[in-house]
């Protein structure tokens, strides 16, 4: 009866195992499938950070969150949502290089009146994690 039950048990977690896998290989078909949205910015001027000049009257092509093309000329994506930049200047990302993550207050001596030492170091933590989670994700 033991060995009936065990062979049972081992089916079962064979079978579960079996579409689990076709599960996760559906998933990532349709994953594979799914287009990334892209987003066409045209009429802009971009400076890259690189060259002393901003290129002159461009469009930018995103896709998901990745830059794809950046040309004078024009860039054929018939299912990007387009935004007329209107002639302004599109950048790089910028980064936060100073910030003062422990402090929480609107003076020095307010906030060490009504907070512990271990309340600022909580609250930079947070701080640090909320920096680092707006970050872009590869």
């Amino acid at each position: 009866m033991k060995g009936v039950l065990m062979s049972g048990l081992r089916m079962s977690l064979f079978s579960t195992a079996i579409v689990a896998s076709v599960l996760t290989f559906s998933a990532a078909t349709q994953a594979q499938d799914q287009e990334v949205p892209q987003t066409l910015f045209t009429n802009v001027h971009v400076f890259d950070g690189v060259n002393e000049q901003r290129m002159e009257n461009a469009s930018v092509l995103v896709e998901g969150n990745l830059i794809k093309s950046v040309s004078t000329d024009a860039i054929d994506a018939p299912n990007a949502t387009v935004i007329d930049g209107g002639g302004r200047t599109l950048t790089p990302g910028f980064i936060e290089l100073h910030a003062h993550l422990m402090l929480m207050g609107p003076t020095l001596p307010a906030m060490e009146a009504n907070t512990t030492w271990e309340d600022f170091a909580i609250h930079g933590a947070r701080m640090a994690e909320m920096y680092l989670m707006q970050g872009s994700p590869l």
